[in-house]
C-alpha cells in the first residue's frame, strides 16, 4: 500500500467520522470506534471460523463448476458456430432477466440452503461464458487462414492462437468475476434467509438493528473479498510465467 492509498484511506475515515458526529445516531451511522469493537468480538468468536468456512466452500465450489463449465462451452462456440447459436439466446436471457427476480424463483425452487448456490451460478455463468467465447471469436481470421495453410491440427491452431487469448482474458476476467460471486452469494443468503453463513449473519444483525456488526461483517466480507483476488491474480501471474517459459 502507497502513502497516497494510506492518505485516501484516512481521508475517508475522517470523513466518515465528521458525519457519524453530525448524524448522532449510532443506530444509522455507528462510530469507527463501534465497528472495530464488533469487528474484535466477531472475529474472535467461536463460531468465525465455520461461517466463513461455509460462505467459501459455497462460492469457491460454485465459481469451480460454474468456471470449467463456462469455460468448455465457451471454447466449443468459438469452434463451431451452430453451438454459439444455440447458446445465444439462453445467455442473453440470463445476462437481462432482473437479478431479484432470479433470486426470488430460485428461492423458492431450491430452498435456503441450494438456493443461492443456484442464484450464484446463473448470475456469474453469461459473465464468464461471454469472457472466454469473446476471447475465442476475437482471433484474427488472417491467422486461422494460415494455420490452415500450414495444415495445423486443432490442438496446434488451439495453443499457437486461442489459448494465449485466453490467458490474456481470464487473468483480469476471473480476478474480477471472483468478487462478483462473493457479493452474489452473501445477497442470496441474506434473501434466503441461510442457516449458516455471511449472509445468515447480516440478517441476524439487521433483525436486531445492530448496525456496528452489519459495518463490522461488511468489512470482514470486503476483507475476504480482496484477500481471495489478490491470490487468484497472484497464482494467475505465476501460470502465466510458467506456461510462457
Amino acid at each position: 500500500m502507497n502513502r497516497y492509498s494510506l492518505l485516501i484511506i484516512v481521508g475517508v475515515m475522517v470523513c466518515y467520522e465528521l458525519a457519524v458526529e453530525i448524524v448522532d445516531k449510532p443506530i444509522i451511522l455507528p462510530s469507527i470506534l463501534l465497528i472495530f469493537t464488533e469487528l474484535c468480538r466477531i472475529i474472535f468468536s467461536s463460531s468465525f471460523v465455520s461461517i466463513i468456512w461455509v460462505t467459501l466452500v459455497r462460492t469457491m465450489m460454485t465459481f469451480s463448476c460454474v468456471f470449467i463449465i463456462s469455460l468448455i462451452l465457451g471454447v466449443f462456440s468459438g469452434y463451431f458456430k451452430i453451438i454459439r447459436l444455440l447458446l445465444s439466446p439462453i445467455v442473453t436471457f440470463l445476462r437481462t432477466v432482473p437479478t431479484i427476480s432470479v433470486t426470488i424463483i430460485l428461492l423458492i425452487w431450491f430452498g435456503r440452503d441450494l438456493g443461492p448456490i443456484m442464484i450464484m451460478a446463473l448470475v456469474i455463468f453469461p459473465l464468464l461464458y461471454e469472457l472466454i467465447g469473446g476471447a475465442m471469436n476475437d482471433i484474427d481470421p488472417d491467422l486461422l487462414d494460415v494455420c490452415l495453410l500450414f495444415g495445423a491440427t486443432h490442438f496446434e491452431t488451439f495453443k499457437a492462437l486461442y489459448y494465449p487469448q485466453l490467458l490474456k482474458i481470464l487473468s483480469s476476467g476471473v480476478q474480477a468475476t471472483i468478487g462478483l460471486s462473493f457479493k452474489v452469494m452473501v445477497m442470496a443468503e441474506v434473501m434466503g434467509q441461510s442457516q449458516v453463513g455471511i449472509g445468515q449473519q447480516l440478517n441476524y444483525e439487521k433483525t436486531y438493528l445492530n448496525m456496528p456488526a452489519v459495518f463490522a461483517w461488511t468489512i470482514v466480507l470486503i476483507l475476504l473479498v480482496m484477500f481471495f483476488e489478490i491470490i487468484i491474480g497472484y497464482l494467475i501471474k505465476r501460470l502465466i510465467r510458467h506456461l510462457d517459459a
